[in-house]
């Protein structure tokens, strides 16, 4: 019983003096954040520039839900996944955003519609729409609808905008822009295409812009030298 008695102390001293040996050692201390993914528009080092504040942390007492928030938290990560690497990293793997178009001034529409705000809009051809808050859904199915119209033709939308009153207008890829109004928007749209296609495609450089917002034609607003 007394051998049992100073070998259980034994093994508490043991115990004490191994578990005050590695909270000096730091063994558990995250010293790297291992960044997986297909990066396009983000970089690993701006992620783990976002990821700094997990470095020194104890990878035993670190929540991954915790980690999880932090990980989706930079503009262009989609979706994340996290694993502790032991005795000292951390492996995040990160799935980027698409983006569909340029929203207002400096946010973008990714998909499912999502609005991000990167530090940094990406220098790539994309569509440019506006319109008030909370309407980025609509507009980027009507830029889709207005895209399918302009198919036929060599003309492509380039800027789509929704006014607060509901009126919309198009700027089209050869500059020219056309008022389409609050009602019949596609109609507008290929009726515009048909005067378009007769009369105006060898003068586009004449041209200000067109109002189609008319129930059976449009109005041609000319530069002043032609008039």
């Amino acid at each position: 019983m007394k051998m049992l008695a100073l070998f259980g102390a034994f093994l508490l001293i043991f115990m004490a003096v191994f578990q005050g040996y590695i909270e000096k050692q730091n063994w558990f201390e995250i010293e790297r954040v291992i960044v997986e993914g297909d990066l396009t528009y983000t970089s690993k080092s701006e992620l783990h520039d976002s990821y700094r504040s997990l470095i020194g942390q104890n990878l035993t007492l670190l929540s991954l839900p915790d980690v999880m928030s932090l990980a989706i938290s930079p503009a262009w990560v989609r979706s994340a996944s996290v694993r502790k690497v032991w005795p000292n990293a951390i492996l995040v793997r990160v799935e980027e955003h698409a983006p569909l178009a340029i929203w207002g001034e400096r946010q973008l529409i990714a998909t499912g519609g999502k609005i991000i705000s990167p530090l940094v809009v990406p220098n790539v051809p994309l569509p440019r729409l506006f319109g008030p808050d909370g309407t980025q859904k609509s507009v980027l199915e009507q830029f889709e609808l207005v895209s399918q119209v302009l198919s036929s033709t060599d003309l492509r939308p380039m800027k789509l905008a929704l006014e607060a009153r509901g009126a919309w207008s198009v700027t089209l890829s050869n500059g020219l822009f056309v008022r389409l109004g609050r009602e019949d928007v596609l109609e507008r749209l290929q009726r515009f295409i048909a005067v378009y296609k007769s009369d105006l495609s060898g003068r586009i450089d004449q041209i200000v812009g067109v109002d189609a917002r008319y129930p059976h034609g449009v109005s041609v607003a000319w530069k002043k030298e032609v008039l």
